[in-house]
């Protein structure tokens, strides 16, 4: 197996691939679940922006929390994956999110994978505004382009129906000033 797959990393067709087992072990336990995914994993699969992402930032649906920790421990053995592909971390910044807008990705017999749609993935991605090796930066260049957000007050909109404007510090608008001189826009 080539170094790629040994740390633990996931491309698109992996990730793929981990959901479908995932929803085989859901059918053969006679389980429902719906995953909300975030960050990279979207990046990877829906913009194709990464080549792969480290970890599955995700929220479960309410189920068998027990009987799912099996499914994902059987999942880690069976992929070679590392400790924390599965990151619930995202939970603390969704408490500072107005409302989430979210709509459905893939649907399997026993599995349903949601996303965020895209303005509220780039206002998630404008509040975290981390530096590099995060990719922040990168994924919000993307999705303005998607978004065809050409000034800074479409992008204060999008982030205000999301995030209260109180909560962006000079990190944030730094951020934003950068991304839009990359862009190729003033957005002082």
């Amino acid at each position: 197996m080539d170094d790629f797959h040994n740390i633990g990393l996931m491309d698109k067709n992996k990730l793929l691939e981990i959901f479908d087992y995932l929803n085989e072990r859901l059918k053969e336990n006679q389980l429902q679940l719906d995953i909300t995914i975030y960050g990279g994993s979207i990046m990877t699969m829906v913009y194709d922006n990464r080549p792969a992402t480290k970890d599955i930032d995700c929220v479960f649906s309410e189920t068998n929390y027990k009987l799912l920790e099996n499914i994902l421990n059987l999942t880690k053995f069976t992929f070679n994956l590392s400790d924390g592909w599965i990151n619930e971390e995202i939970k603390e910044p969704l408490k500072y999110i107005l409302k989430e807008d979210k709509e459905t990705y893939k649907v399997y017999s026993n599995l349903k994978i949601l996303k965020p749609e895209a303005q509220q993935l780039l206002a998630m991605k404008i509040l975290a505004a981390r530096p590099e090796p995060a990719k922040d930066f990168v994924d919000a260049y993307i999705l303005c382009r998607e978004l065809d957000i050409k000034t800074k007050d479409k992008l204060r909109d999008i982030i205000s129906n999301y995030i209260p404007l109180k909560f962006l510090g000079e990190r944030q608008i730094n951020f934003i000033k950068y991304l839009g001189e990359d862009l190729g826009y003033d957005w002082k």
